[in-house]
């Protein structure tokens, strides 16, 4: 099997509309007048009006209201829009992230047409950095594996993975530059792997999570689809605050980058598996010092581990689900994730924990001599059937140590679906690895 660049002609649906601003694009446009945010607006409606029924990204959109945010921001003085970091970017927030003005459903029918009384921390920040919010992209159920109706843009027939499917959608068709999910295994690093986008997951912590359902607590974070490194940096400093540095390209000579197959190498295809082999290869070509950092790190219990912390702490936020609407959750739901957390005390919560607590002091002391990882995203690309989000193997050591991850989208399948690259980085050196993502897009899929 081989493994295609990015060049491999995309469907029709990735190719109805005209190359579109990306966030920075707009942002600087709109400052120095030389576009206007209804405009920018109207053009990525169009491309929500022309594929949104095929691919289903949105749970709810709410159009008028986006039309009146964008002739405000027309409206703004020079000193105005200096001061607005997403000046007039339009967004999409995933269902399970509350909002005052949109309903928020966290895929689950238990929860149709509800408001929240209060923005999630994330929607607030990003309102008051001047974002243009159209709506809210679909979640699977609870973020959890109970898919919703999208479809991958790439082909409809694929899933685009979960539980942020409708944000990875949405961007990789285009109807949004920026949009929010979250992860609590793997639920962006995997749909915006399948859909062709960048998706980051940050360090544990680093995004406040007021307003956002944390299934599980001890993992979950916010996560950011964009079609470029520069926009995840954008959405950074809208989240954080202003000290967020742009994106600066590090230098590949000299970089020392860590090949982690990890112990489920087996469960990758032939063509994810050329491409970890052929993308070290390139990066050698490029001066960076390769080495086998599975040789130098014990990946041993953490699966378990996380299977009992997230299903114990999962058990327990669905709480009130499970006393007043039990019957209404799906059997996946019911059967899977929240049922192994009823069947573990706090005896074998708090060993997993200590487990946890003990790889993460050992992965922090080893990535002192990593600049980044590179390992899978997911074992292929996206499946075929909407049935299944897919499986979150490659992701989950990542978020249970903390580190931050990224996937870049840098190869094509031999049936023309994307592959996506995940790069990993030392827990609190998320700048460090945005560099080095842009530094790898840009050298390996030329």
């Amino acid at each position: 099997m081989s493994v295609q660049s990015t060049s491999h002609r995309a469907p029709e649906i990735l190719n109805r509309h005209q190359r579109l601003p990306s966030g920075c694009e707009i942002v600087s446009g709109i400052r120095d007048r030389s576009l206007r945010a209804r405009e920018v607006l109207e053009t990525y409606l169009s491309v929500i009006e022309a594929d949104e029924a095929n691919v289903q990204a949105w749970a709810f959109l709410d159009l008028q209201a986006a039309r009146t945010r964008a002739d405000a921001v027309d409206a703004m003085s020079d000193a105005q829009r200096e001061a607005a970091t997403l000046l007039g970017v339009p967004v999409g927030f995933k269902d399970n992230i509350d909002t005052a003005e949109m309903p928020t459903g966290y895929g689950s029918p238990i929860y149709d047409g509800y408001r929240p009384g209060r923005d999630a921390a994330c929607v607030a920040s990003m309102r008051l950095a001047g974002c243009n919010p159209l709506g809210k992209t679909v979640s699977a159920e609870f973020a959890h594996r109970h898919p919703g109706p999208t479809c991958n843009p790439w082909n409809l027939a694929h899933t685009p993975g979960g539980s942020s499917s409708g944000s990875a959608a949405a961007v990789a068709a285009g109807m949004v530059p920026l949009a929010l999910g979250s992860q609590t295994t793997g639920s962006t690093i995997r749909p915006a792997a399948y859909c062709g986008v960048i998706g980051y997951k940050p360090t544990y912590g680093e995004f406040n999570l007021a307003g956002t359902l944390a299934n599980t607590p001890s993992f979950d974070t916010l996560g950011v689809f964009a079609r470029s490194v520069d926009d995840i940096a954008l959405a950074r400093r809208a989240l954080l605050d202003p000290t967020i540095p742009a994106v600066t390209p590090k230098p590949l000579h000299g970089t020392r980058v860590g090949i982690c197959r990890t112990p489920w190498w087996s469960q990758a295809c032939s063509q994810t598996q050329a491409l970890i082999e052929s993308s070290a290869e390139a990066l050698e070509r490029e001066g960076a010092v390769l080495f086998d950092f599975d040789a130098t790190f014990d990946f041993t219990d953490l699966e378990q581990a996380n299977i009992v912390v997230s299903g114990y702490e999962f058990a327990r936020t669905l709480a009130h689900e499970r006393r007043v609407a039990y019957e209404a959750l799906s059997p996946i739901l019911r059967d899977g994730r929240m049922a192994d957390g009823l069947v573990h005390d706090y005896a074998d919560y708090v060993r997993a924990l200590r487990t946890i607590a003990q790889s993460r002091i050992r992965f922090d002391a080893a990535m002192n001599e990593v600049d980044f990882l590179i390992t899978p995203a997911a074992p292929s690309s996206a499946p075929k059937s909407i049935g299944s989000t897919g499986t979150a193997v490659f992701n989950m050591l990542w978020t249970v140590l903390y580190a931050p991850a990224m996937t870049v989208p840098i190869a094509n399948s031999d049936n023309g679906l994307p592959l996506g690259l995940q790069l990993v980085g030392a827990a609190h050196s998320d700048d460090k690895l945005l560099a080095y993502g842009h530094t790898v897009l840009t050298a390996l899929a030329a």
